[in-house]
């Protein structure tokens, strides 16, 4: 049976993956999909991607005005027989919160896409809305532990942990300027603190003393922490050796051309271009802490190592480096893991399965 689905989002932000996730599960499901986008932010690069999927969508750009958020979406909700709504983050928690107690018929599903603590009114304000919500994602069991650290009464709602579903991602032949010798190493993520690229900068310099000039990293993304690795980029003198690209929207001949994927994140809720890398066969390095072991089992998927040690991060590098049949067996492991659990048919298929349950 034909479902009607509403998904909240923040934006169009198809860097981030909540936005990329959301968009398959309307592209991909058979159930009839709607849009609420409370900014347009993003709108100009992809907006354009959730047009043709053929979602209806609904923009509210209202700011903070939480009467006027609530008074449109009522009217979505109406005008179109919603029967579930999709949220998460702080703010779309706070507008589904107050939709259940408007509308009790129809059912909420709250996604956790991280394991960040809100502050104490965040989380007192949360508490009273979550008796009432139908059912919440966990996309790893990483997370589903730490939310339930914060909020006791979790463990006894209805909940389900999904794993985020991803496809081989596009291959468009466009190609960086790689020397014959190069051994590249590629990290997808955003420059922030906790996605911990200082660790690939040490893991670098160590790699120059031990005479390893032919490893190169490139990182894809840009964030507030840009100028403070650059200026160590700089110090250190890996100019040749490590360059941040920004933004990137050709992410699988980037990752199609790199010899190892690494991402030394010490608290991934999940890790999706970690995912990306698994499907399209490449070895793979990861911090054995938050989700990143759910993806990469150590010396079977990939190696995991310690997310501050770049030591580690150096000599699992080099291991890969000197056996490229031990990395080829580790990347072919991969992606057969890639292929049954982290596929987007198996992603949507857990969620209808999901609100299936919930509606019956």
């Amino acid at each position: 049976m034909v479902k009607k689905i509403l998904y909240l989002l923040p934006s169009y932000n198809m860097y981030g993956g909540t936005p990329k996730k959301t968009l398959d599960l309307i592209k991909y499901s058979s159930n009839e999909s709607y849009l609420y986008v409370w900014t347009n932010a993003y709108a100009k690069e992809f907006k354009k991607e959730f047009d043709n999927s053929g979602v209806k969508i609904y923009e509210g750009v209202y700011g903070r005005n939480i009467f006027k958020h609530i008074s449109g979406l009522l009217k979505i909700i109406d005008t179109n027989n919603i029967q579930v709504i999709q949220s998460q983050f702080f703010f779309g928690e706070l507008l589904v919160g107050i939709l259940k107690k408007l509308r009790p018929k129809v059912k909420i599903v709250i996604a956790f896409v991280g394991s960040s603590s809100p502050n104490v009114l965040k989380r007192t304000i949360l508490n009273n809305f979550y008796n009432s919500i139908d059912a919440f994602v966990y996309i790893s069991e990483y997370v589903k532990s730490q939310k339930v650290k914060i909020y006791p009464k979790l463990k006894t709602t209805y909940s389900v942990v999904i794993y985020n579903g991803t496809n081989t991602p596009q291959i468009n032949n466009k190609t960086y300027i790689k020397s014959k010798n190069d051994f590249t190493i590629l990290s997808v993520s955003g420059l922030t603190k906790i996605k911990n690229i200082q660790v690939l900068i040490d893991c670098m310099d160590i790699l120059l003393k031990k005479n390893y000039s032919s490893v190169k990293f490139l990182v894809a993304g840009d964030g507030p922490k840009r100028k403070k690795f650059q200026h160590q980029i700089l110090k250190k003198e890996l100019g040749e050796n490590f360059k941040l690209l920004g933004y990137k929207k050709n992410i699988g001949d980037l990752i199609n051309q790199a010899d190892v994927f690494v991402h030394p994140c010490y608290i991934e809720g999940f890790g999706i271009a970690v995912a990306e890398a698994m499907i399209m066969e490449k070895p793979i390095i990861v911090s054995n802490s938050g989700a990143l072991p759910e993806l990469i089992k150590h010396e079977k998927t990939g190696l995991a190592v310690d997310p501050f040690k770049p030591e580690e991060w150096a000599n699992a590098i080099i291991k890969l480096k000197e056996n490229p049949i031990l990395a080829a067996t580790l990347a072919k492991n991969s992606k057969i893991q890639a292929e049954t659990e982290f596929s987007v048919s198996q992603f949507v298929n857990n969620y209808n399965k999901l609100y299936q349950n919930i509606l019956n």
